[in-house]
């Protein structure tokens, strides 16, 4: 009855183009055929080598873009149902993957998680990944702080990277299978050295998922 009042009272619009939808979190159709889809992403030789796979399930730009932004700047956790919204598009992807599987997501440094209060990735992913039963464990650190990277080439963000992450004390990627998560995906040199670090740390297939890409 709650749900039916609040949706009388303030009927749910789709987060880009402001339309009537049918449910609370979802995009009109349009807008969805637009922004959301599963993509295959080709891999550089050097990717290829540390990922099996990469996908995205949408685009970074528009309304997509601005929830992104809402989340982790404005730390406005009122977008979190939009972007779960998109998450039913992953579901053809695990579908594809190996079980047993675990999750982890790109982690924030220090400062930036301290300022943020939260990964804004484990935000997004956390809820779909438990309805699957695949564990979401803090597998990755950040042992530096990185240089912004939007600005920089593919290379220049490869030397910036480098050496930037390790497997958390305590925690045994030995023969597992890993499913590394992030919520924008621009050149994949932070999802490629992540990968490297778990698979010299043992880890058998890692797998990549980003909510989004800015380059399709």
């Amino acid at each position: 009855m709650f749900d039916a009042l609040l949706n009388f009272l303030f009927p749910p619009r789709c987060p880009n183009c402001s339309s009537y939808v049918e449910r609370r979190g979802g995009f009109c159709h349009a807008c969805a055929r637009r922004l959301i889809g599963v993509r295959v992403l080709a891999r550089t030789p050097e990717t290829a080598r540390q990922l099996a796979g990469i996908w995205t399930l949408g685009h970074y730009r528009e309304g997509v873009r601005d929830l992104l932004r809402a989340l982790k700047y404005q730390q406005k956790k009122s977008a979190l149902p939009h972007l779960h919204a998109m998450l039913a598009e992953g579901e053809e992807v695990l579908a594809q993957l190996p079980r047993p599987l675990t999750a982890v997501a790109v982690p924030l440094g220090r400062a930036r998680q301290k300022v943020r209060g939260f990964n804004q990735t484990e935000e997004i992913f956390a809820s779909w990944l438990r309805a699957h039963d695949i564990a979401l464990l803090p597998l990755l650190v950040r042992t530096r702080e990185t240089a912004p990277l939007y600005e920089h080439t593919r290379a220049e963000r490869q030397r910036e990277l480098r050496g930037a992450f390790a497997v958390t004390e305590a925690m045994d990627v030995s023969g597992q299978d890993i499913l590394l998560l992030d919520d924008i995906m621009t050149t994949g040199a932070t999802l490629t050295e992540c990968a490297r670090t778990l698979k010299r740390a043992g880890a058998r297939n890692v797998y990549a998922v980003a909510l989004t890409s800015e380059h399709l």
